[in-house]
């Protein structure tokens, strides 16, 4: 049951409305845990990014993901990219992909 209340959690706070909150929050979480591989412009322009050919997460291919697919995808990792549902709640992985929507919007 308390799997089912986590992925119902999960489903609502990809429904609800971004808030600069969020994005902030976002903004940290990335800047603390995604840099070193993907650049404090998310571009991947970095020798680990260089190196295993990271995409730019603000490129069209990258955003037309839906929010549920960039969080499995940072729950699970995408090699060369680790798991880290370990590390973030579910909450945290929405504020990032919050986060990488903006940057997507400025791209």
């Amino acid at each position: 049951m308390k799997v089912v209340g986590a992925v119902l959690m999960l489903l609502v706070s990809f429904t609800a409305k971004p808030s600069r909150a969020d994005e902030a929050k976002g903004a940290a979480l990335f800047h603390a845990n995604c840099v070193m591989c993907h650049g404090s412009d998310a571009s991947g322009n970095t020798a680990i990014g260089k190196q295993n050919k990271i995409k730019d997460l603000k490129s069209p291919e990258v955003q037309k993901q839906s929010d549920a697919e960039l969080a499995e995808i940072i729950s699970k990792g995408k090699k060369p990219m680790p798991p880290f549902a370990g590390r973030f709640k579910p909450d945290q992985i929405h504020e990032i992909i919050e986060y990488l929507r903006e940057l997507g919007k400025k791209h």
